[in-house]
């Protein structure tokens, strides 16, 4: 995604962590801001990429100026987010990309409401619909997918399948915000 844009762009990483490894390839060529709920992630991110923009808060109630950024990343972030407010995530991302603007997320594909589990030994909250949903989320928020694949990986002893999604505002409704 980051070859589509011209250098320079403005590109958000929601739950950007520790800035390791997106938000620092973001920086190189595009003007970066990450924002993360975990007040610790966002020191370690503000010393790992200094050159970004570094925002404590949660996605969720974050006021951002509409049509500020060209693309937007979120990598293993959505299935974090109770599933009920996966459509508004979708919508609040299309208010903030301008023109053509871009999203590349990741989410799990279990298909599973609000549940509890075990992410490497520590309790992490997971909730997600699955693919096709999910999908039909992203397009009712006015996206065109413009490529989706699933892959699957070893997390710790299980194995998890992921859902990778690239979609964009269309050129014919991208002033539609």
């Amino acid at each position: 995604m980051l070859s589509r844009l011209p250098d320079t762009s403005d590109v958000l990483d929601i739950g950007c962590g520790n800035g390791i490894p997106a938000l620092q390839a973001i920086a190189e060529r595009h003007r970066a801001t990450g924002v993360d709920i975990s007040f610790r992630q966002v020191e370690l991110a503000r010393r790992n990429v200094s050159g970004a923009r570094i925002i404590h808060g949660d996605v969720m109630s974050l006021e951002l100026p509409a049509e500020s950024f060209d693309a937007v990343v979120a990598f293993y972030v959505v299935e974090h987010l109770p599933r009920h407010v996966h459509s508004e995530l979708f919508r609040r991302v299309w208010g903030w990309l301008r023109g053509s603007g871009y999203l590349l997320f990741t989410v799990e594909t279990g298909d599973q409401p609000d549940v509890v589990g075990d992410w490497l030994g520590v309790p992490m909250f997971f909730s997600e619909f699955d693919a096709g949903r999910t999908l039909e989320l992203v397009e009712d928020a006015g996206f065109e997918i413009v490529r989706h694949v699933t892959e699957s990986q070893a997390e710790g002893e299980s194995v998890v399948t992921y859902l990778w999604v690239l979609a964009h505002k269309p050129p014919a409704r991208a002033s539609l915000t």
